[in-house]
């Protein structure tokens, strides 16, 4: 036979008070007596009483979920490390919370209909947008929900929004950090490996970069790649028949440097002896590359765990401030002249 699970009721009928006392009590309401809470919680142990989450959301209007937001092609979520980071960032966040966590894919024109549908107070407390764009679609759907938005990046056209927070870094002092570095080794034709042209990060070290370089800033030594490794690959191709002479190059995120590389052992040019090097990120795979990557820090796991911090002061009535964190620039051999 099935054990009967307990209720309420049995909980009430131990510790001797009414059923709305010790209602009061698993909904923390100060208007309880200390003798009873105490009473109430002792015969929640007595008696193995659990909440019933679902019963508990009706009363409470929460759900104790919130949805953490992706608008990149979900293959990026496992081949990229910044995302990798991101989400230990966020579950070192909730670790001390109740929260649960839904992965919303909205990479397509399909999944941003279903995340829309589920963007929803009935649904989640909250979000968190990972992967932001410029003119994101998915950032006017957040905005109308009603519920707090943290966007790891520019919340560009959902900004608008009383609910909506940033967390983020300096990507454009990062990129002037790299462009300022590459001339001060000697550089004189840069060449830049953006990333996608709607993300708002790589738009930002772009400019950077162009700060830095001034006159020296040839826009035509500049590809946009997916921040991936096969398109720096590609993209270090193209520059190199466009400008065989080019001595430094900038790389939007480590794994386009890694490309980079790749492409330009095959043509037998020596980094840094030919060309110098500096990528964005400081990811593990930069410091163990050959040679190793000179990059661009940005704390990605320390945005992850702000964002869950600023999200839960959120839902708890506060009014959060937008957080900004410093880059610096990590020299290695790839951009060290011999």
């Amino acid at each position: 036979m099935t054990e009967r699970r307990a209720t309420i009721e049995d909980v009430a009928r131990v510790a001797g008070v009414s059923r709305g006392t010790v209602s009061r009590v698993l909904n923390d309401s100060p208007r309880v007596s200390e003798a009873a809470r105490a009473a109430v919680q002792r015969a929640i142990g007595e008696t193995g009483y659990r909440a019933n989450p679902h019963a508990r959301s009706l009363a409470s209007g929460r759900n104790d979920t919130i949805g953490v937001l992706l608008t990149r092609p979900h293959p990026e979520l496992f081949e990229d490390p910044t995302f990798s980071l991101l989400l230990q960032g966020i579950s070192d966040g909730l670790a001390a919370t109740d929260l649960g966590l839904v992965l919303l894919l909205a990479g397509t024109d399909d999944e941003q209909r279903r995340a829309a549908r589920f963007i929803d107070p009935r649904h989640v407390d909250g979000v968190i947008h990972i992967s932001p764009l410029i003119d994101d679609p998915m950032m006017p759907v957040c905005a109308a929900s009603g519920v707090p938005v943290v966007v790891c990046g520019d919340a560009g056209n959902g900004r608008a929004s009383s609910r909506t927070w940033t967390v983020g870094t300096t990507d454009r002092l990062g990129g002037y950090e790299a462009g300022c570095h590459l001339r001060e080794q000697g550089a004189t034709r840069v060449a830049v490996i953006a990333g996608p042209e709607r993300a708002a990060g790589s738009r930002d070290r772009l400019l950077g970069v162009r700060d830095a370089l001034g006159g020296a800033f040839d826009p035509d030594l500049v590809e946009h790649g997916d921040y991936g490794r096969e398109s720096g690959f590609r993209a270090m191709g193209r520059l190199l028949d466009r400008c065989p002479d080019l001595d430094g190059v900038f790389c939007a995120s480590d794994r386009m440097a890694l490309g980079a590389l790749e492409r330009m052992r095959l043509a037998h040019i020596d980094v840094p002896g030919d060309v110098l090097v500096v990528g964005f990120d400081d990811h593990e795979i930069g410091a163990a590359a050959t040679p190793a990557l000179t990059t661009v820090h940005q704390p990605i796991r320390r945005i992850g765990t702000t964002a869950v911090q600023m999200l839960t002061a959120a839902l708890g009535g506060e009014n959060p401030t937008d957080q900004v964190f410093p880059t610096h620039l990590v020299v290695r051999d790839s951009s060290v002249r011999r």
